[in-house]
């Protein structure tokens, strides 16, 4: 990177804005060398007027909004009631689907979720796929047009882009309480910048670029070796490092001011362990607690658990520091309030016994920076094949949203519906 001339590449290759029904429309703005942000103070309507805008700079990272506007080039901000409120043409529906870190492993399950997504999508959904963009790094962006006009009807400004807000964060509650991954700060956001299709990203030297759908359905290591790499040989891990052996009890501090200004909301998603479709049955889901202390101790109550309870097949993940148990059989509530209690679980036991069901986080931990931490990944299927049980239909369901491997017809006797109770939560 540090001998790469991003200038003189873009005056010689091609953006890809064809696409874009107007890109004139779109704001354009990108990342310099030394860490600025600049954005094209003319209209960008053809390679040239690109070449012509960022000419002076060094871009490391391009990016375009996802929204059209009257005056992509004059747009205020969005606290900024100074200025007349821009007028919102139109605005793409995108998701972006991350897993981090970077691995062979991880972007072939990005690459299953966004296949899955747009499966979904199609199904539920009048959208029209305009184009799909391996990001040049950990995964991929879906684009939308919304053939519904209506909210780009609306006569005032303000409440032309706020109605549209608000339908794209309803559209993006569905996406995540279907069990998708996205990105939660860029479907609803009208302000959103994205990654330009033909644009280097700048920290892998991986070329973001639109692919077919065809593409999308064959596994990334038939065509990850072909992205072009501008200015660096990557190595990509066939699977990202986790170390489940060490287990540190790691306490609270305190953060500086400006780290607690971008840590104060965390996004996560939940599921229950009810089994919807039933009165009173559960399945038996918990992280460990730090107290059980290093994951080979916390592996071997879990046996004794699964031995002692005589529990079916059985799923472990780790997030690094706790392991993540989830029992996908079909449990009274009676059974599983008395198993918890004996493990230690009293909260948990409580609330179950109070509300009938409990959530259990099974998704990692996204900042307000974007960064998503404490991931669970997968370690392995424990079986007990003396066990002789009915399983949770839709806790199946919830091993393969995970990326578990689940053949449901293998599993005589099934309980409940098909789907499990999932939500995104935001915390403070």
């Amino acid at each position: 990177m540090e001998d790469f001339d991003f200038n003189q590449y873009y005056q010689n290759h091609q953006v890809d804005i064809s696409w874009l029904e107007k890109p004139s429309q779109h704001e354009f703005r990108w990342r310099c060398f030394d860490g600025s942000w600049r954005k094209s103070k003319r209209r960008i309507s053809s390679i040239d007027t690109f070449r012509k805008s960022i000419k002076r700079d060094n871009p490391t990272d391009i990016y375009f909004s996802t929204a059209s506007w009257l005056d992509p080039v004059n747009l205020p901000r969005l606290a900024d009631d100074t200025k007349p409120h821009p007028i919102l043409l139109n605005h793409l529906i995108v998701f972006d689907i991350d897993f981090t870190p970077l691995s062979l492993e991880n972007l072939e399950l990005a690459r299953l979720t966004t296949l899955e997504l747009h499966k979904w999508i199609a199904k539920n959904y009048e959208y029209e796929l305009l184009s799909i963009s391996f990001s040049g790094s950990k995964g991929f962006h879906l684009f939308y047009n919304d053939l519904d006009r209506t909210l780009f009807a609306i006569e005032d400004a303000k409440q032309r882009e706020e109605a549209v807000r608000a339908e794209r964060n309803k559209l993006l509650q569905e996406v995540l309480l279907a069990g998708f991954k996205v990105d939660p700060r860029i479907t609803g956001d009208t302000r959103r910048i994205i990654r330009l299709p033909g644009s280097i990203h700048g920290k892998t030297g991986l070329l973001c670029h639109r692919i077919s759908l065809e593409t999308l359905s064959n596994s990334v290591d038939l065509w990850i070796d072909q992205v072009p790499n501008f200015y660096s040989e990557l190595d990509i891990p066939k699977t990202a490092s986790i170390d489940v052996t060490k287990h540190k009890k790691t306490a609270k501090k305190s953060l500086p001011n400006e780290q607690l200004k971008s840590t104060e909301h965390s996004h996560m998603i939940e599921v229950s362990n009810h089994l919807p479709g039933t009165k009173d049955r559960s399945a038996l889901i918990f992280w460990t607690p730090y107290s059980w202390g290093t994951s080979a101790e916390c592996f071997e109550r879990l046996n004794t658990l699964i031995e002692r309870e005589n529990l079916g097949h059985c799923a472990i993940f780790s997030d690094g520091e706790r392991v993540l148990f989830i029992c996908p059989e079909s449990i009274t509530r009676a059974k599983v309030i008395k198993i918890l209690t004996h493990l230690g679980l009293e909260k948990l036991a409580n609330m179950l016994e109070t509300r009938e069901h409990y959530w259990v986080r099974v998704s990692g931990i996204m900042g307000d920076d974007g960064i998503w931490h404490n991931e669970p990944k997968f370690i392995s299927i424990i079986n007990n094949k003396y066990s002789k049980t009915t399983y949770s239909k839709p806790h199946l369901t919830l091993l393969t949203k995970l990326g578990v491997a689940i053949d449901k017809s293998n599993y005589e006797n099934l309980s409940g519906n098909s789907e499990p109770s999932i939500r995104m939560v935001i915390r403070d």
